[in-house]
């Protein structure tokens, strides 16, 4: 008997797992990671000299495209139905692979600049149009599995960190063209999730695609906002440009520096960064009682600002603190600008593909700008003694306009309770119902009337707190912890604690029997 069950049991613990990490949805790691790899992996660009994106004529070429693809991709698919883009998730992948293989070709004589320039052109366009895609696909995602995937995506970079700079010739180029291949067959296996319903985007870009199990929108009210670009969407765009420009230009002034921090062929600080970033990401997510990009970013700043300050300092310790501080704000945007992106769109406030298109191109254009931006000024930094630390007080007052664009402190929580609201309330007696109610106003009332007295009973009944009760209410009405989380602004550590204690003492285990107690 127990050698006939064991094998029945992997197939079910392996279902659980990927039914809870979303294993299919972590393919927009493999595109991080494909951008590591182009970098780290030198068989990749054999013609590069240095590690920035101004190394490689085509990287330059690449780095334009990416951003011109998602600009165009984005605006383009926000106006269309959001139906998987099946076709274009084909094609963008097979392009990115192909140039790559490209870029690791030499020069061939008077074919090296066509080369050069399909290399750049198609790595350009099939990793930014994969990357709209993604988030096309991740916005279908309920948010409690979104805040698992999409940073434990960031662990396939890791990963490949670990791996890719030991590849020598063809088996670095195969592995690190290999990677979009894979991020293209993940994706397709998202669009054929049993889970997902992909429907139409009516004219105004409001997306109507619902998950099976999850909620429609708040209170069962669909009515979204029409733009396409909403103010905080545009917002985050400004952010996370002025970030990656100060960025990319002290890593274009640093080329270089952090090579006595090279072991064993290991990037040290981008390793420490880049795991430093998932942990404080998670942290984040499980611990903030309302997680926003603004009060993210109020984290994220000062790591800007500071590998901005560290620009001047010749020591060995500041350099590598230097380093490690610009991989940290890297994988913390990256991750930040997706998960949050694709929050709103979740949540109907922007249409998903225009939102990830959009942030992230002008995330990219950033790095690109900030590329170019810090090479023309390494020269000249160089020829004065004091030329680091003017262009070290230049990047810290352009990345202040960033605080001009952060908004005051206010409550920006749209249509839903305060800290400390109750439950929703039932509909008052019958007798208090206005002139004109419908027979289904009137069950409506009976049945809130019924849990109310209900909820009241079990708490009493088992000893819930009055915090315990409360979220009761909002289970017994069918609503999920993230709907609770934003309701009563508390953390996703604390509501799931919550939910855990209720089940402990109603003696439940599932969201289903927790319902039978009201039948």
């Amino acid at each position: 008997m127990a050698h006939s069950s064991a094998p029945g049991a992997a197939p079910g613990a392996l279902s659980r797992l990927e039914g809870a990490l979303k294993l299919r949805y972590l393919g927009i790691g493999f595109i991080w990671a494909w951008i590591y790899g182009s970098y780290e992996t030198f068989a990749v660009y054999p013609e590069r000299t240095g590690v920035g994106i101004n190394a490689d004529d085509s990287w330059i070429i690449s780095a334009t495209a990416v951003v011109v693809t998602m600009f165009a991709t984005g605006l383009l698919l926000g106006r269309r139905p959001a139906a998987p883009h099946r076709q274009l998730a084909l094609a963008s992948s097979i392009a990115a692979a192909a140039g790559t293989v490209l870029s690791a070709l030499p020069a061939l004589g008077s074919y090296y600049v066509p080369v050069l320039f399909a290399s750049g052109l198609l790595t350009g366009f099939g990793t930014g149009a994969l990357y709209v895609l993604w988030g096309q696909a991740l916005a279908r995602l309920d948010a409690e599995s979104a805040e698992v995937a999409i940073p434990s995506a960031s662990l396939v970079t890791f990963a490949g960190a670990l791996v890719l700079p030991y590849l020598p010739g063809l088996a670095g180029v195969t592995a690190t063209a290999t990677l979009p291949l894979l991020s293209g067959l993940l994706l397709w296996l998202t669009y054929r999730d049993p889970a997902v319903i992909w429907e139409e985007i009516d004219p105004r870009g409001r997306s109507d695609a619902r998950r099976v199990s999850g909620e429609s929108t708040r209170d069962g009210r669909s009515e979204v906002v029409s733009a396409l670009l909403p103010a905080p969407i545009v917002r985050i765009s400004a952010l996370a440009f002025l970030s990656y420009f100060t960025v990319g230009c002290c890593g274009a002034l640093q080329q270089g520096a952090d090579d006595p921090f090279t072991v064993l062929g290991l990037d040290l600080p981008t390793l420490i960064g880049s795991l430093g970033g998932i942990i404080l990401m998670a942290c984040f997510v499980l611990f903030a009682a309302r997680p926003r990009f603004d009060s993210l970013f109020r984290l994220i700043a000062p790591l800007v600002v500071g590998s901005a300050a560290l620009l001047p300092w010749a020591d060995l310790w500041a350099v590598f603190l230097s380093a490690t501080l610009v991989s940290l704000a890297d994988i913390m945007l990256t991750i930040a600008t997706v998960l949050f992106v694709t929050d709103a769109a979740r949540r109907g406030l922007v249409n998903a593909a225009a939102g990830v298109g959009i942030t992230q191109g002008s995330l990219q254009l950033g790095v690109l700008l900030g590329n170019i931006t810090g090479s023309a000024a390494s020269p000249l930094a160089a020829a004065s003694p004091t030329g680091l630390f003017s262009v070290a007080l230049g990047l810290t007052a352009f990345f202040a306009l960033a605080w001009l664009l952060y908004p005051a402190e206010r409550d920006r929580h749209e249509g839903g309770a305060r800290r400390g609201t109750a439950a929703p309330k039932p509909v008052g007696p019958i007798s208090e119902l206005p002139i004109g109610s419908t027979a289904e106003a009137i069950a409506e009332g009976g049945r809130e009337s019924t849990l109310e007295t209900a909820c009241n009973a079990l708490a009493e009944s088992h000893g819930l707190s009055g915090r315990e009760r409360e979220i009761l209410g909002y289970l017994a009405r069918g609503r999920s912890q993230p709907y609770i989380r934003e309701e009563l602004v508390l953390s996703k550590n604390t509501v799931a604690s919550h939910v855990k204690h209720i089940y402990q003492k109603l003696d439940v285990h599932s969201r289903q029997e927790l319902l039978d107690l009201f039948e």
